[in-house]
């Protein structure tokens, strides 16, 4: 009991995930690299994203400073300058945006990281990882039209190693109760005519992550949910297991 207390209180704590990024660099490095504006938002609000930090937290705490770590959808590399500032040395990432690997690479310049990216498709990568330890997956499969967590998790198992794990993020099924959860959150204050559709693909409660993990060759470790926020999002640390391990 207390060690379920303890972890509700850390994933919580809004402390210890801000990156050492002076902000007058930050701007001058998004002007130059024409990336979009969201990604500011996203490393200066970053100890406020709870489902973002916990994923990452949860990484730092299971592996060894050696381990490979890969991130599709990596955007500016925020997740991944994260654990270099914790001193993991074998990060990796891909994004279809050539300026975000721009900004990228720039701020790893900037901060005198080495983190090796390159510009690929997160759900049908051309260069997948080899032998990873981990992966990371937050804010970014729920946007990708047709995807789904059966597809993403068949993808990525034969890359990671016996035992390898996966930290992501889903939309939780809860969001399916708040008013205009159908529509894309920017538009709320439109006529319904003129909303878009949500841009949060699809969401999935507790049931159906532990469900789906187990016929893609995954247990769950551990979850968290952030219910307060819009979205409600779950994270979920997934290990790699053997396929005969999941028939019961």
């Amino acid at each position: 009991m207390l060690t379920k207390v303890k972890n509700y209180v850390r994933d919580r704590w809004p402390f210890g995930h801000d990156l050492d990024i002076p902000p007058a660099s930050l701007v001058r490095l998004m002007s130059a690299s024409g990336a979009e504006p969201w990604h500011l938002y996203a490393i200066q609000s970053r100890k406020w994203r709870r489902h973002v930090c916990a994923a990452c937290a949860w990484l730092d705490e299971a592996l060894p400073r050696n381990a490979l770590i890969f991130e599709p959808g990596c955007g500016s590399g925020a997740n991944l300058l994260w654990l270099a500032e914790r001193g993991f040395r074998r990060l990796q990432g891909s994004d279809l945006s050539l300026e975000a690997l721009c900004l990228c690479r720039d701020l790893a310049e900037l901060q005198g990281r080495e983190l090796e990216v390159w510009r690929d498709d997160g759900m049908r990568p051309l260069r997948p990882p080899k032998e990873a330890d981990a992966i990371i997956s937050v804010n970014w499969l729920y946007h990708v039209p047709g995807a789904g967590l059966a597809g993403f998790l068949a993808t990525y198992r034969p890359t990671l190693r016996a035992g390898g794990l996966i930290a992501c993020d889903v939309v939780d099924k809860a969001y399916d109760n708040v008013p205009g959860n159908r529509y894309h959150s920017s538009d709320l204050h439109l006529p319904e005519a003129r909303r878009r559709p949500s841009e949060y693909t699809f969401r999935l409660d507790a049931a159906e992550v532990e469900g789906i993990a187990r016929a893609e060759g995954f247990r769950v470790l551990r979850s968290a949910r952030f219910t307060l926020g819009r979205p409600p999002r779950a994270v979920y640390l997934l290990q790699r297991v053997e396929r005969a391990s999941t028939i019961h």
